[in-house]
């Protein structure tokens, strides 16, 4: 294929349709794979041998023979803008991010190509399908039809950002995951993970580390606990120690989140759900006023 800006596009042989939310390098490799070109030719060839800026709408509408107005509408970042990340403490935190879609509603859709996606936090299962898509690997995506806590803790997650918005969920949700993980290398707390692990696994033999089932299995956990780190109305009991005994918000740690759960009697505690509370990470949350 020739380099530099073509005199005229012209619309290649095979069509190709654009997945929700799909990233450009994800539709543009699509698009070249079916044609049996390559990815790297295709997008220099497109944006006029310029391979490092954004593709222009207009030549990739022409190439793919689909309207700009359904590109603009399905595919993110055709601008060149990036996700960006920010942190919270010591815990990276991704508005956006990119993973796999579900590989049947892919398919479904006429993609037999992996399709990769940007994705707000809470996007990590296929209700539709009962797939967790949460994963490093397009084509590793346990099938939840034997946890049903995993999919009813997605419902909450879901009715969280309804309720008290993205961005406070975002980062209750992030706060919550790093606890649990803490949790869960002490071998604390875990003991319903480890429950659904076996069920995932059919015994106790853990998985590579990076096997998506164990972030899975951690889920429920984590919106549990996201659910008190996302809400100011728990927040303020939790940074209202009481003088004596446990703080209302610990009960409702042990109530809702982690049964064996107990305040720690030492500030010098180790525990890293009181290290959390105890320190200044809750003002970077919306709506919450310096302690």
């Amino acid at each position: 294929m020739p380099q530099g800006k073509p005199r005229q596009a012209t619309q290649l042989p095979r069509h190709v349709s654009p997945f929700p939310a799909e990233t450009p390098g994800s539709y543009l490799r699509r698009l070249a794979q079916a044609n049996h070109l390559s990815p790297e030719a295709l997008r220099g060839y497109i944006a006029g041998g310029r391979r490092n800026r954004p593709v222009p709408l207009s030549q990739l509408a022409i190439f793919a023979g689909v309207p700009v107005s359904t590109l603009e509408h399905a595919i993110a970042g055709l601008d060149g803008d990036k996700p960006r990340m920010f942190y919270l403490g010591e815990i990276p935190v991704h508005p956006h991010a990119t993973g796999p879609a579900c590989r049947l509603c892919a398919l479904a859709r006429g993609a037999t190509q992996p399709v990769w996606c940007r994705t707000h936090p809470e996007q990590v299962i296929c209700l539709r399908h009962r797939r967790w898509i949460r994963s490093a690997a397009a084509t590793a995506q346990p099938c939840l039809d034997n946890q049903p806590d995993i999919l009813q803790a997605h419902r909450q997650h879901l009715r969280l950002v309804r309720r008290l918005g993205r961005d406070q969920v975002m980062l209750g949700f992030a706060a919550a995951e790093h606890i649990c993980r803490q949790w869960h290398a002490q071998r604390q707390h875990d003991e319903e993970l480890r429950r659904r692990m076996r069920i995932f696994h059919g015994s106790d033999q853990p998985p590579p580390a990076d096997d998506p089932t164990i972030a899975a299995a951690a889920y429920p956990q984590a919106v549990a606990l996201a659910r008190l780190l996302a809400s100011p109305y728990w927040r303020s009991l939790a940074t209202s120690m009481p003088d004596a005994g446990e703080p209302p918000f610990a009960l409702e740690v042990r109530k809702t989140v982690a049964p064996g759960y107990k305040w720690p009697s030492s500030r010098s505690s180790a525990d890293p759900l009181y290290r959390w509370i105890t320190t200044k990470h809750w003002q970077c949350f919306p709506g919450t006023a310096p302690q």
